[in-house]
């Protein structure tokens, strides 16, 4: 009777053990594995709407099974209008399904005005540019004894003119030895050209007239042309304006 007592014990314990199991297990797998299972299934990878438009964006994001958001304007000089700039979140990230991403949607440059540089330093003039929005295309150094070295004298385009964000401007800065380049002299009387070519430096050469529609007096053409490299003591020639019919 002990025998079979014991024998009896012993399997309900064994039985007891392998329900406690399958409950271990069950447990496991409802807590642990579905959720997991669950979650993979509700996530979805953000697409990559970069350089979209605003309406193919939006598609691709629905067909990805999520949701657009905030959609917000910004200023931009190399993405065309209406174009996404940037988004959040970013392309690539593992998401919950009808999560919003929001995207930045470009409206294209600004038009900004450039700043009057003129008697500034170089180091300033150029932080200047920056904060509007501009960028320094190269810096020329323009003969002027009368005015201190690495000062701005003018910038091209001039001061006051609109340009796109971002767009490139030319800075001139007084210099005293070195060669520079040649200042722009067609449009002026000749007094005024006479005037600049001497203040820089230059000796003026040979002066031929043509009869021209423009004001008599006036530079029609130059050389060296405006731009090129000169140096103390050059000879500038110069085409002056006289009325038409007369020689």
């Amino acid at each position: 009777m002990k025998r079979r007592g014991k024998r009896r014990s012993h399997k309900l314990r064994t039985l007891l053990i392998i329900l406690l199991l399958l409950a271990l297990l069950v447990a496991l797998f409802n807590w642990v594995v579905m959720p997991l299972v669950v979650k993979r299934g509700r996530e979805a990878t953000v697409p990559d709407v970069i350089g979209l438009d605003r309406f193919a964006a939006e598609e691709s994001l629905v067909n990805a099974g999520l949701v657009l958001g905030e959609v917000r304007s910004v200023s931009n000089a190399t993405v065309p209008p209406d174009n996404v700039v940037a988004q959040h979140p970013g392309p690539g990230q593992s998401v919950k399904l009808g999560r919003r991403v929001n995207l930045d949607v470009s409206r294209g440059g600004a038009r900004v005005k450039v700043p009057h540089l003129e008697g500034l330093t170089l180091s300033r003039a150029t932080s200047l540019l920056t904060e509007s929005g501009l960028a320094v295309a190269g810096v020329d150094s323009l003969r002027a004894p009368n005015l201190p070295p690495g000062r701005v004298i003018s910038t091209h385009p001039p001061a006051g003119m609109e340009l796109d964000e971002g767009e490139r401007v030319f800075v001139q800065v007084a210099s005293r030895v070195g060669v520079f380049p040649m200042p722009g002299l067609i449009g002026l009387n000749i007094e005024t050209a006479t005037a600049i070519a001497s203040s820089q430096g230059l000796t003026l050469g040979e002066v031929k007239h043509a009869p021209s529609d423009e004001p008599p007096g006036s530079v029609l053409v130059q050389y060296p042309e405006e731009g090129m490299t000169v140096r103390d003591l050059d000879t500038v020639s110069l085409i002056i304006a006289i009325p038409a019919g007369r020689r």
